[in-house]
């Protein structure tokens, strides 16, 4: 059932209530049911990107669906005077049929890699939270008897460390209550990272993992908005707040770790179709513990109360620049292209390139400067 305004004179006070009202008696939003009848454009694969556009959002899936259910059914009716494109059924919209979602696979999607890292999954899974990476390193110092503001976490010389190792990571997110329960473009997030560090040529010492650190976190996020504009400088994308715990899971006089609380802005520069700049600041706080129990009592001095990341994505390619008070990290990756027949292809392994400089490239070493290069293969990162 569709009712169509046009027939009927609503003051534009009383418009909206009656658009309302017309919603509820075909038991589904206006929007939805006359989504394909609202498309500006004109062609069909111009109306598959606005219901995309339209209803980007995961909890919009269904009028989404709808709004492709409509499309389709206005190509394959007959046209003429007395038969009009039909909209979308009333109730539970149809599946989006095979032709019209290759179609719209094919178009672009307009949101920034950030935008993707941080809308809500379609059904339960996790996402990226930071970069995933494999990697041969470099270092030019190894930290051979790590120390600590805390004497008793000073750790005794027993051997030469090699310069050459294995370091990965692994990070994830998964959204634990959604933005449909909390409303207001406020969602929960539980994040989880960890990095490890392997001796993995020393075999007169059992290739031993000399560190893990391991960092789950609990994150409040807002969204401020459903959509970016596009050309329009710097926009903010979301602020996050956090409960992070980072420790090695080691005994003393090894033991390291902190709890924080955390804020995060995120802007968003888009530039062009494939090309945006990332600007995520992120100051902390740290939670004090009692002196005679703190592994690292000074652990602030060299990591300071914060953090700057800037990331660059172009087409495939990524480029970002992690920054604290003592330390940076550059991080560049780009699609490896002998998978691919010579040609990039998104969600495929990315060639990664890593330069480390300053305090605190693990907990163990935060006392420890030395400077890290690494070569090795990353999972694409919002792309």
């Amino acid at each position: 059932m569709r009712i169509d305004m046009r027939k009927y004179r609503v003051s534009a006070r009383w418009r909206p209530v009656a658009l309302f009202l017309a919603g509820l008696l075909v038991l589904c939003p206006a929007r939805a049911q006359d989504a394909a009848a609202g498309c500006p454009a004109t062609g069909f694969a111009a109306c598959v990107q606005w219901c995309r556009d339209q209803y980007a959002q995961p909890a919009e899936r269904e009028r989404r669906h709808a709004c492709f259910d409509a499309l389709e059914r206005s190509a394959q009716a007959p046209r003429g005077a007395g038969n009009p494109a039909p909209a979308a059924a009333a109730g539970a919209p149809a599946p989006v049929p095979p032709a019209l979602a290759t179609a719209a696979a094919e178009l672009p999607d307009p949101r920034t890699p950030l935008e993707r890292l941080w809308t809500e999954p379609d059904g339960v899974g996790f996402l990226p939270y930071r970069q995933s990476y494999l990697m041969l390193t470099q270092t030019n110092v190894p930290d051979n008897a790590p120390s600590s503001g805390n004497p008793v976490n000073n750790v005794p010389y027993s051997y030469d460390l090699q310069h050459t190792e294995i370091k990965f990571a692994f990070s994830l997110k998964a959204m634990v209550v959604s933005r449909t329960i909390l409303q207001r473009n406020n969602s929960i997030w539980f994040g989880y990272t960890q990095q490890s560090h392997w001796q993995a040529l020393d075999a007169a010492h059992s290739r031993p993992f000399i560190e893990s650190d391991y960092q789950p976190e609990l994150i409040f996020s807002h969204r401020f908005g459903d959509h970016l504009e596009e050309r329009r400088g710097f926009q903010p994308l979301f602020l996050n707040l956090g409960l992070v715990h980072q420790s090695n899971g080691q005994s003393d006089p090894r033991s390291r770790s902190w709890n924080r609380i955390t804020a995060q802005l995120a802007l968003v520069n888009r530039l062009a179709e494939d090309h945006s700049i990332a600007l995520l600041i992120r100051p902390w706080y740290r939670i004090r513990e009692p002196a005679a129990s703190d592994n690292n009592p000074d652990i602030g001095h060299y990591l300071g109360h914060g953090d700057i990341e800037a990331i660059y994505w172009n087409g495939n390619n990524e480029l970002s620049l992690l920054a604290r008070i003592r330390s940076a990290q550059l991080d560049f990756s780009t699609p490896l292209l002998f998978l691919n027949e010579g040609k990039p292809k998104k969600n495929s392994l990315q060639f990664h390139v890593q330069l480390f400089t300053g305090y605190g490239e693990s907990m163990i070493d935060y006392r420890q400067h030395h400077t890290t290069f690494g070569l090795g293969v990353s999972v694409p990162y919002g792309l």
